[in-house]
């Protein structure tokens, strides 16, 4: 999975499994939703404890999310099994709370798009989950990235 970074926007500390420091702009923002938003899942052993204790907000979401994630006995990805990212879009942002549009391609050349919340708290941006564990009450399927902004390696 290749997750995108920036000098001014983060992450810019990498301690383990946990990549943070991300800047309170708009940029900042997104690239906390694409790392927070794929760390909390696929973070290989018990690190994916480190990333939720430390980068997942408390609450219904987080809560319902850890008893889920303990179950998985095989937590090493598939080829394919993720999306990439292929476009972004704002759907709100303000100071405090940011929702993201995304859409993943993946390896099938099947596209869904999933919108992903991060909210600023204690000095960095915090992935906010569902009530089921996840971070999009949105997932559907596209044909294409009509109306975000492409995104993805050069």
């Amino acid at each position: 999975m290749a997750l995108p970074v920036s000098d001014a926007d983060g992450p810019t500390r990498i301690d383990g499994p946990v990549y943070a420091g991300y800047s309170h702009t708009p940029t900042g923002a997104l690239l906390a939703a694409a790392h927070l938003g794929f760390r909390y899942l696929i973070t290989p052993g018990d690190g994916w404890r480190d990333v939720v204790e430390q980068q997942v907000l408390p609450g219904e979401g987080k809560d319902a999310y850890i008893p889920l994630r303990e179950k998985v006995t095989d937590d090493s990805p598939q080829p394919g099994q993720y999306g990439q990212v292929a476009g972004f879009k704002f759907v709100t942002y303000t100071e405090d709370v940011a929702v993201i549009g995304m859409v993943y391609r993946y390896a099938s050349g099947n596209m869904a798009a999933v919108t992903t919340t991060v909210r600023w708290s204690n000095g960095d941006w915090r992935l906010e989950l569902q009530p089921d564990g996840g971070t999009s009450p949105t997932r559907q399927g596209v044909s294409s990235t009509a109306g975000y902004i492409p995104w993805g390696g050069v």
